[in-house]
């Protein structure tokens, strides 16, 4: 009993210290946009999202040099997935997401980047048995530099066509500290979150495959999940987009390319198929949505929290055929 009441209280504050650190976070991430005379969708994802995929960073070079390469490239697309249907998605349901005619161009090049790269991804597979190997990382570390650099260049020219107010030296010196302050509290206390809520459906009886499937796969996206929601509440749409999408782009280029310098990443697993399939009609819908809408709604929002839902039941019988279950 006494477990349970701990659990339950470290959950709580956990989330209170991560609600509060990814506000910090997301009005700090603005003054170093307006410091750095770059967009705010540049700053999402040269930044934000970087920093929010150092959990997947340490979880492909852990288990590709241990040889379990299947780990980290199941732990990338399953975090694509969660990034676009569930951030997005509970976003746009809670407050509503709007799109501009430069965020769609800019989503639009990410989204067909990740989309190609995930159809090429299940090709490989199926006809040479290897996901990636050593040259294919290396393409893709040289594709996130280019991409890196290109954000950098045109969000120059965009921020100083919108004459945004500059930030001072001072100013901007204590926003970057207040970032990475931000960011350390917030991988922790997503950590912690995570942690306690296992030992609670541990305590509660439920099964380990389920959590799994649920709590770990939905945590591992906490921090992505906890700044957008701020970003969303804030009207900051573009910071939003930079950090749920350039996730999935580093995750797909910068993550899995040094996963596979470090050894080739073999697949055969079904579920490894599925999650590729999940995450190229992810990609597709929002692509859909972004250019016939211009953003996505509380309706758009509840079905895209259907997909997510539809994803996380096909994995888990997946999984459960797979232990023969």
């Amino acid at each position: 009993m006494i477990d349970l009441i701990v659990a339950i209280l470290t959950m709580f504050v956990s989330l209170v210290l991560l609600g509060r650190a990814s506000g910090i976070t997301v009005e700090s991430a603005m003054k170093l946009s307006r410091y750095f005379r770059i967009s705010q969708l540049a700053i999402g994802f040269l930044l934000l999202a970087f920093a929010t995929s150092l959990p997947e960073l340490s979880v492909s070079v852990l288990s590709s040099g241990r040889g379990e390469g299947a780990i980290a490239a199941g732990n990338i697309f399953g975090s694509n997935i969660a990034n676009i249907l569930l951030i997005i998605g509970l976003s746009a349901f809670l407050h509503g997401v709007r799109i501009t005619w430069k965020g769609l161009r800019e989503i639009g090049v990410l989204l067909l980047l990740t989309t190609l790269i995930s159809a090429y991804i299940i090709f490989s597979g199926s006809v040479q048995n290897q996901v990636l190997g050593f040259a294919e990382g290396a393409i893709l570390l040289l594709i996130f530099g280019a991409y890196c650099y290109d954000e950098i260049r045109k969000g120059r020219k965009y921020e100083h066509a919108n004459h945004a107010k500059p930030v001072k030296k001072e100013a901007a010196l204590n926003a970057f500290l207040l970032f990475c302050g931000s960011i350390v509290v917030v991988l922790a206390s997503s950590g912690f979150v995570v942690d306690s809520a296992v030992q609670i459906a541990k305590i509660a009886g439920v099964a380990e495959s389920f959590i799994g499937a649920t709590i770990i796969a939905i945590g591992t996206s906490l921090p992505e999940l906890s700044i957008g929601l701020q970003a969303v509440k804030k009207r900051r749409y573009a910071i939003f987009l930079g950090n749920a999408i350039g996730s999935n782009m580093i995750n797909l280029t910068l993550i899995l390319g040094i996963g596979a310098l470090i050894n080739p990443i073999y697949v055969q697993l079904p579920i490894f198929v599925a999650a590729l399939l999940f995450a190229i009609a992810a990609n597709t819908i929002l692509l859909y949505v972004a250019s016939v809408h211009r953003g996505l709604g509380k309706a758009g929002g509840a079905l895209f929290l259907l997909v997510y839902a539809v994803y996380i039941v096909t994995i888990f019988f997946l999984q459960l055929r797979e232990l023969g279950g």
